[in-house]
């Protein structure tokens, strides 16, 4: 027994975190964190589960369950993250801040004070600032509450600003409404504005 071969045992998870700035954690950044993490400036680990709280707080893989810092990073976000900046591959949940980037995809609700952006939205765009949305492909809504714009190059839904304008370079399958300005390509629906045009 004593000269058979010990396995080795190959720990890559901790239900804790804390980081200063990594390499400066408690765990390497190739572990999976499945609880809480704690970034005091900067932290970085493949996947966390729970909860993340920190300044700038990064996931080189999936995230699931909520983020909260100034800087939310996640190639996959599953959950609500709450920042000034959240940036995400792919999102499937609520980001919430001033700015919110969904690179590939937004499944869920962005809702920003600045801008929300992202490939194809499936689901809300919702603004509250002076700047807008913007996407390529939406199922779903476009909705500027104050002052600024929602671009799109194809929108299946609605597109509504309070003061400001609604474009679609290609086309709309559905509803824009505006004070000042719409515009589609092609409209199957309904423009409600001052300006409409369609070509």
């Amino acid at each position: 027994m004593l000269l058979a071969p010990i396995p080795v045992f190959s720990w890559t998870w901790t239900p804790f975190q804390a980081s200063v700035w990594e390499p400066f954690q408690l765990f390497p950044e190739h572990f999976d964190v499945y609880g809480l993490r704690c970034n005091f400036v900067y932290g970085s680990n493949q996947t966390v589960t729970g909860l993340d709280a920190g300044l700038i707080n990064g996931t080189i893989g999936r995230q699931a369950g909520a983020q909260a810092g100034l800087m939310n990073m996640s190639d996959d976000f599953l959950g609500i993250g709450a920042g000034l900046v959240n940036y995400a591959n792919r999102l499937y949940g609520i980001q919430a801040g001033l700015v919110n980037t969904a690179k590939d995809a937004s499944t869920g609700f962005q809702v920003a004070g600045l801008m929300n952006l992202a490939d194809h939205v499936t689901g809300i765009q919702a603004h509250f600032g002076v700047l807008g949305n913007g996407a390529v492909m939406v199922n779903g809504a476009q909705m500027v509450f104050l002052a600024g714009y929602n671009l799109t190059d194809d929108v299946n839904g609605l597109q509504v600003v309070m003061f400001g304008f609604n474009y679609a370079a290609q086309s709309v399958q559905g509803i824009q409404m505006a004070l000042l300005y719409n515009y589609a390509k092609e409209l199957n629906g309904l423009q409600i504005g001052l300006f409409n045009l369609t070509l």
